[in-house]
């Protein structure tokens, strides 16, 4: 007999005709249906867990339905000396291996608690509901960050590689030895998009594991720099699909090198786990038996296939027609992004909220005054946009906006979207008995920009107070907000800030050339030295000598606040590149604060707001956008 078919040197004798298994991630879900399946069938089960005690207790579970031969072992398959310790235990208590399930995963994406259900929903929630219906929750549930994803990639393909690698001779020292790789219909190449990556992955004549390397790096790559979906590779559920992929090409090019063995993929269906939030059509007891199936194919079967709830399909490309991990085409599914916008109870804020509910983004509309917050939200609701909920904020206040952030983090645990709308004029408005005390459109008939921006000149008086509460509100609310939400933008996938700026924040308003060319070099600007500035700024308007020292005219601390921001959103842009940070000038628009003299109405104005926040994933950023085109910062 072939040497690699005895035992191991050194193994503790055990029954020759007993067969011995692993089950990665065997304590819970379909593996541990899976140790309790192959262990009725006579099999001696070796239970893994990353958790010693929730193995442990998984063990007792199954001993108490009489199931005596099963053992457990501590496994992280993400940890080589982990690996290392199960390797050595098999080969001295078995001393062969015959049947290595690879269970062990992660859903590669982050998941909220529901608002309803907790963490996680009960069955009872999904009845009535089909797949679509399943999916569309469970989508709305998710999403995607870097982190997530190359935790993805290093659990569900590394991790099954470097078992697999580990416990190579202990298989070979079988006389039958088996690997089931548990994939998903998610792994086939037809959510590719790309073909020649298609193609690629496909060609498992040609295909190496040192080239799946780079692919997967590539892909990474091209996750974190937002191109993803670009360069074709698969949409929803991104590295779960890509992690699968890799796993059915490494099975096949591992059935290709050891005929000795059976390696196999199999797609146990839609099931009710952890990591489909218990939204699946199938009780893990049917997931694990259509695993089991491709566990116990008769001797000298098939090996390098590809089984769907226990049918072999023809095909790594398309598979069957409809059914894959979760059971529904996540095509037709509507990605939920999550919205903040400031000052939305009114104007431009209002309007944002409403044509962003209005293209499926959940909005949580924010207004310092909660009455006025929850009139706006049930205006919105009238007009059939319910996905808008209401949370106060004071951006001047720190404990407003730490409420804010711990809600955020708690009903979503991310933020895709954020809107810096809340604004002050910085000055006090004066009557202008001519027009009466707060003229409305008409009676600006006739006026062009200039004479319009004229009058308000006119009717405003600028006081140290009232430039001091400007810059608070405009550029410090708009920095500590940023500052709190920035770890929920970070946990989204393609997370945005639109900072709403204005035209009067162009550089072109300053008079000194110091002041303007300091502003506008981003590359060395610091937020400490913005800091500076804006006190330079005070008190040179409590001395009476911003015009002495070059700052802007009319409208002084509005145009120095916006300016700032400006330069804060580079910046953030530059520290952040994961992140899209833009500056977006709606327009003159008719609001409280211009004394309804824009030009543009609060849709037209909020539009060009909209237009940025949307923007197709992988966009500028750094950029200004007057009126929804990209401009000069000067």
């Amino acid at each position: 007999m072939d040497d690699r078919r005895t035992l191991m040197e050194g193994a503790i004798p055990h029954p020759c005709n007993t067969r011995v298994a692993v089950v990665t991630g065997g304590n819970r879900g379909i593996g541990l249906e899976v140790c309790r399946q192959l262990a009725s069938n006579g099999v001696a089960v070796v239970l893994t867990a990353l958790d010693e005690k929730m193995g442990a207790e998984a063990v007792e579970e199954l001993e108490e339905l009489a199931l005596s031969d099963v053992v457990s072992h501590q496994l992280d398959v993400t940890d080589a000396s982990s690996i290392a310790r199960l390797a050595d235990f098999l080969k001295t208590r078995f001393g062969k291996l015959d049947i290595l399930v690879n269970n062990a995963a992660v859903s590669g994406v982050m998941c909220s608690q529901d608002p309803v259900d907790g963490p996680v929903a009960s069955g009872e929630k999904f009845k009535g509901m089909d797949r679509g219906e399943r999916l569309e929750w469970l989508w709305g549930n998710c999403w995607e960050t870097y982190d997530a994803a190359k935790e993805g990639l290093q659990t569900n393909y590394y991790g099954t590689k470097h078992v697999i690698e580990a416990f190579l001779p202990l298989l070979q020292a079988s006389s039958d030895g088996r690997i089931v790789n548990v994939s998903s219909d998610f792994g086939l190449l037809r959510h590719f998009r790309n073909e020649e990556l298609k193609q690629e992955m496909n060609d498992i004549d040609n295909l190496t594991e040192e080239r799946l390397d780079e692919l997967l790096d590539m892909f990474l790559k091209d996750f974190e720099a937002g191109v993803a979906e670009a360069r074709g590779w698969p949409a929803e559920f991104a590295a779960y699909k890509v992690a699968k992929a890799a796993v059915n090409a490494y099975s096949r090019i591992l059935a290709r090198r050891h005929p000795e063995l059976r390696v196999n993929c199999a797609h146990p269906g839609y099931v009710k786990t952890d990591i489909t939030l218990h939204s699946g059509l199938l009780t893990p007891e049917e997931g694990a038996s259509n695993v089991l199936k491709v566990a116990m194919l008769p001797e000298g079967r098939v090996t390098g296939a590809f089984f769907e709830e226990g049918k072999e399909l023809l095909s790594f490309i398309a598979g069957a027609p409809v059914v894959n991990m979760l059971g529904y085409s996540l095509r037709s599914v509507r990605c939920h992004r999550i919205a903040v916008v400031t000052g939305g109870n009114k104007g431009i804020g209002l309007e944002v909220c409403r044509q962003l509910a209005a293209s499926g983004v959940t909005v949580v509309l924010t207004a310092r005054d909660e009455t006025r917050g929850a009139a706006a939200v049930e205006k919105l609701r009238e007009q059939g946009l319910s996905d808008v909920i209401f949370h106060q904020l004071e951006v001047t206040d720190a404990s407003s906006i730490a409420r804010l952030a711990e809600f955020l983090k708690t009903r979503f645990g991310r933020l895709d979207i954020l809107v810096n709308n809340a604004a002050i004029s910085g000055v006090e408005l004066v009557d202008d008995p001519s027009f009466g005390p707060k003229p409305v459109g008409e009676q600006f008939n006739g006026m062009d920009w200039h004479q319009r921006i004229g009058w308000m000149y006119k009717n405003s008086r600028e006081t140290y107070s009232t430039a001091k509460e400007g810059l608070r509100t405009n550029y410090y609310g708009t920095k500590h907000v940023t500052e709190a939400l920035l770890p929920l933008l970070q946990s989204s996938y393609d997370g945005r800030i639109v900072n709403v700026s204005s035209g009067f924040g162009l550089l072109r308003y300053f008079r000194s050339e110091e002041l303007k060319q300091e502003l506008n070099d981003a590359d060395n600007l610091t937020e400490e030295r913005l800091d500076e500035l804006l006190d330079m700024f005070l008190k040179d308007f409590g001395a009476g000598a911003l015009d002495a020292r070059g700052w802007p005219g009319e409208l002084a601390s509005y145009k120095v606040a916006k300016a700032a921001v400006n330069a804060y959103s580079r910046i953030m842009a530059r520290r952040h590149p994961r992140l899209r940070v833009n500056c977006a000038h709606p327009g003159y628009v008719k609001t409280d604060m211009t004394r309804n003299s824009g030009l543009l109405t609060p849709e037209e104005g909020a539009n060009n707001v909209v237009k940025v926040a949307l923007l197709p994933a992988g966009g500028p950023t750094g950029a200004f956008f007057a009126i929804g085109k990209e401009a000069s910062f000067l």
